[in-house]
C-alpha cells in the first residue's frame, strides 16, 4: 500500500521535492528604471511579460511556457527578464507608455526602453524562443552572412564579438569561436566594456574559456555589472555543473563547482554550497551525504523558510528509511505545521508518521489536513487516500 501511495503522490506532483528552478528567472524586486539600467550595464535586451491577474492566456504562459527548461536556458543567458501587472503599481504607467491594450503582451526593450520586438498573445516554448531570437537578430540571414565571412578568414576582434554573440542568440554552439575571440583581444580591448560584457554574458559553464578571465578580474566585473550580477553568474555556473555531474557520473565536476563557490567567497557561498550539495546527493541517491548537508542547511538557513523545510522533510519521506533520520524529518514537518498550519504541511507530517507506523497520530494529521484543504479550497484527495490506507493498516493490527 505504501508503494501505491508513493506512486500516487509522485504522479500527481502534490508536493515539490528540493530542486532548482529551470525556467525563466524573472526579476521581481527592481523598478522598471533599475531593470533598464541592468540591461544597459549587461549589454542585453529586457524581456518583459505584460500581464493582468485575470488573463487566462497569461496564466497559461506562466504555468506551462515560462518554466520550460529550454526557454529558461535561452532567456536567462540572453535577456534581463521581468514582468509587471499592467493594472498595478508601475504596470499602469508602463501600459500607457507602450499602449498595451491586450494581454499578454510580450516586449523586448533595449536599455533606453525602446521596443525592439513585440508579441501579443500566448506562445508555446518553441514559439517564444523563436521570437526571442528574432528580437536579438531581426535581420534574416545575418548569421549565414557572418558564417561565410568567418569561413573566408575574417578574424578581427570586433567581427568576432558580433559573430559569437549572434551564434549565442541563435542558440548555436559558439565555444570554439569564443576561445579564438579571446586570443584576438588586445590589452586595451580587454578593458573595453563592449568586449568584457561579451565575455561575461557568454561564460556559462566551468569549461568556458572565459571563466578564468572572470575569476582573475573579479574586481573589474564587480564594478562593471555589480556584485549581485557577478555572484549570480558564478552561482549559475556552479549550479549547471552540479546538475550535469550525476548524468556524466563525474564527481570531479561537482567538486570543481564547490571549489568555484569557495574561491568566489560571496556572502551566500556557504548556503549555496549546501543547497547544491543537497541537489547533487539527491540525484546520486546518496542519502547519507544528503542527510549531512540537509541537517546543516536546516540548522543554519531555514529558520524562517517554512516551505524549504517542508520540501526537505518531504524528500526524507520519499527516499529515506533510517529510523533516526525519519524521526528528525518528522520534527521538521511538525515545526512547519506549527509555524504555518497549511494543508501540504499537515500532509507531509501525516505521511512521515505513517511511514513509521505511527498510525493514530498520522490519522489525526490527515484529519487536520482535510480541514485545512477545505478552508484553502484544495481537493484533499491525497489526504483521504492516506487516511484509507491508515484505516486498513489499523485493521490488520492484532
Amino acid at each position: 500500500m505504501k508503494k501505491i501511495l508513493l506512486t500516487f503522490f509522485i504522479a500527481n506532483c502534490l508536493l515539490p521535492a528540493v530542486a532548482f528552478p529551470q525556467g525563466i528567472d524573472f526579476i521581481h524586486d527592481k523598478s522598471f528604471k533599475e531593470i533598464l539600467d541592468m540591461a544597459k550595464a549587461q549589454n542585453k535586451l529586457v524581456f518583459m511579460d505584460c500581464y493582468t491577474s485575470w488573463c487566462g492566456p497569461c496564466k497559461r504562459l506562466a504555468a506551462t511556457v515560462f518554466p520550460d527548461s529550454a526557454v529558461g536556458e535561452f532567456f536567462n543567458s540572453t535577456f534581463v527578464n521581468t514582468k509587471f501587472d499592467m493594472e498595478k503599481g508601475e504596470g499602469v504607467d508602463i501600459s500607457g507608455k507602450y499602449q498595451i491594450r491586450a494581454y499578454p503582451t510580450l516586449l523586448w526593450l533595449d536599455g533606453d526602453g525602446n521596443v525592439k520586438h513585440k508579441i501579443v498573445g500566448g506562445l508555446d516554448p518553441t514559439g517564444l524562443i523563436q521570437n526571442g531570437k528574432k528580437a536579438v537578430d531581426p535581420t534574416p540571414g545575418i548569421l549565414t552572412g557572418m558564417k561565410k565571412l568567418y569561413a573566408d578568414g575574417k578574424r578581427d576582434a570586433d567581427f568576432l564579438n558580433d559573430y559569437v554573440n549572434t551564434l549565442n542568440a541563435s542558440d548555436e554552439k559558439y565555444e570554439t569561436v569564443f576561445a579564438e575571440y579571446l586570443t584576438k583581444l588586445s590589452s586595451n580591448e580587454l578593458i573595453d566594456p563592449k568586449h568584457t560584457r561579451t565575455i561575461f554574458n557568454l561564460t556559462k559553464d566551468l569549461k568556458s574559456p572565459g571563466l578564468s578571465y572572470l575569476v582573475k578580474n573579479k574586481d573589474y566585473y564587480m564594478n562593471l555589472v555589480g556584485a549581485e550580477a557577478f555572484n549570480k553568474k558564478i552561482n549559475q555556473i556552479a549550479a549547471k555543473a552540479v546538475s550535469e555531474a550525476p548524468r556524466a557520473d563525474d564527481k570531479n565536476l561537482f567538486q570543481s563547482a564547490m571549489d568555484l563557490l569557495k574561491a568566489n567567497k560571496a556572502a551566500d557561498h556557504a548556503e549555496q554550497t549546501l543547497k547544491l550539495s543537497m541537489d547533487y546527493y539527491t540525484h546520486m541517491n546518496d542519502w547519507v551525504n544528503y542527510d549531512k548537508n540537509a541537517s546543516l542547511y536546516v540548522k543554519k538557513y531555514v529558520s524562517k523558510n517554512v516551505a524549504a523545510l517542508n520540501d526537505i522533510a518531504w524528500t526524507y519521506f520519499l527516499n529515506v528509511n533510517d529510523d533516526a533520520q525519519l524521526q528528525k524529518a518528522t520534527k521538521w514537518a511538525y515545526t512547519c505545521v506549527n509555524t504555518d498550519n497549511k494543508y501540504t504541511y499537515n500532509l507531509t507530517y501525516a505521511y512521515l508518521l505513517y511511514k513509521q507506523n505511527i498510525y493514530k497520530e498520522a490519522e489525526r494529521a490527515c484529519d487536520y489536513a482535510i480541514i485545512r484543504a477545505k478552508e484553502e479550497g484544495v481537493t484533499p484527495s491525497s489526504a483521504t487516500a492516506l487516511k484509507e490506507a491508515i484505516k486498513k493498516s489499523l485493521e490488520k493490527k492484532p
